[in-house]
């Protein structure tokens, strides 16, 4: 078990489920869109203190492959029908309203509205607990209980959505 020196701060992520917009004609279309937004967004991100930004595809096939899994396994799971997943892991607001108050940003965002759905978006935030980090384990104290302060602290939302930066860099 790996041991931490100190407790890991708090880690925001906002995740944001996009559906792509259907009159979008080509795969090659869509494909060199994201390529280069992808990009672009990248550098911006960083700029502003962004920790980790992704995105996670989920076609059809995938979807559909796990639908009849969860059927074969008597799973009985609801399978999120979202073609996108983005991610934004940041440690307070401050980072994402940097990055939503880019005229970089604002430019790229304009240029969504051919390749997403900019109707029919889900966003989720919350605070990530990690516990295994290249097959290891971490984050757990010789007690083998997590290292993560309380969730009193971690869930305080007015922390979260302070716009100056945390204590102690959580």
């Amino acid at each position: 078990m790996a041991n931490p020196t100190s407790a890991p701060g708090r880690l925001l992520r906002l995740a944001l489920q996009v559906y792509r917009n259907e009159a979008t004609s080509s795969i090659e279309e869509r494909e060199k869109f994201a390529r280069e937004y992808l990009a672009k967004v990248a550098v911006i991100v960083a700029k502003h203190g962004i920790e980790k930004y992704q995105q996670v595809y989920t076609p059809s096939a995938f979807r559909e492959a796990l639908g009849e899994s969860s059927r074969r396994n008597n799973r009985g799971w609801v399978i999120d029908d979202h073609d996108l997943t983005v991610e934004f892991y940041f440690r307070n607001f401050l980072a994402m309203n940097n990055v939503r108050n880019d005229p970089d940003f604002r430019a790229l965002q304009a240029s969504e509205g051919p390749y997403v759905n900019l109707v029919h978006t889900v966003a989720t935030l919350g605070w990530v607990e990690q516990y295994v980090d290249g097959g290891e384990v971490i984050n757990l104290g010789p007690d083998g209980k997590s290292t993560y302060p309380s969730w009193a602290e971690l869930g305080d939302v007015q922390s979260v959505f302070s716009l100056k930066p945390a204590e102690g860099g959580a």
